[in-house]
């Protein structure tokens, strides 16, 4: 008679841990930078966040040079990284939840967190951050303008208000501290929207008051 052979099933613990490295595995896939051949030849890490990121940098340029063929190649190329990421991302975040179901079924208390890697930070992601802060802090520098010199459609802008106070009585104090203030506001917020701007390679629009131009 043949002996008879049983093989052993993985424990419970068994099975969180290797869901647990399949999901490790696909977040980092979804999420890390991964090394991407460039077109001369040299390798460049980055994720996939990154890789559209520049993508749509290179997009911009066509844009401004009115290259029709280079806008239309740079589209579809975007368009194709996004489905790629996309589908990335769920398989991470299908992979995660796996994981996490198969621990609270067997009453394992885990960090969802923990299967994802740190924030990126590639070459892209760094670039996008930059612009990012080079948006806000315009942004910012614009509000502290309009707060100034045209903060409501209907009532006195501040620096008319607070430079009538002061012709007619140059010691008002009050008058002469709150112009500082908002000088004070709009030279900060300026010079941080240069900081940003010199940081992203980039120079200053001063002329795009307005959010959306430039």
């Amino acid at each position: 008679m043949a002996a008879v052979v049983i093989k052993e099933q993985p424990t419970t613990q068994t099975k969180i841990d290797q869901a647990k490295a399949t999901a490790v595995a696909a977040c980092a896939a979804a999420y890390s930078a991964q090394p991407v051949r460039q077109p001369d030849g040299t390798t460049l890490m980055l994720c996939w966040s990154g890789r559209i990121a520049r993508a749509y940098d290179k997009l911009a340029i066509a844009r401004i040079a009115r290259e029709a063929k280079a806008i239309e190649t740079l589209q579809n190329g975007i368009n194709q990284l996004q489905a790629r990421y996309n589908a990335a991302i769920k398989e991470a975040e299908d992979a995660a939840a796996q994981w996490a179901a198969l621990a609270s079924a067997a009453g394992v208390t885990v960090q969802p967190t923990d299967v994802y890697p740190p924030t990126c930070t590639c070459e892209g992601c760094k670039a996008a951050q930059q612009y990012q802060d080079k948006v806000q802090w315009r942004a910012i520098y614009v509000d502290q303008l309009y707060d100034f010199i045209a903060p409501t459609s209907a009532g006195t802008p501040p620096v008319i208000a607070l430079l009538r106070r002061l012709r007619d009585n140059k010691n008002d104090r009050e008058a002469s501290d709150l112009l500082w203030v908002h000088l004070r506001r709009i030279s900060d917020a300026g010079e941080a929207y240069a900081k940003a701007c010199k940081e992203a390679d980039v120079r200053p629009n001063w002329r795009a008051l307005w959010p959306d131009e430039g």
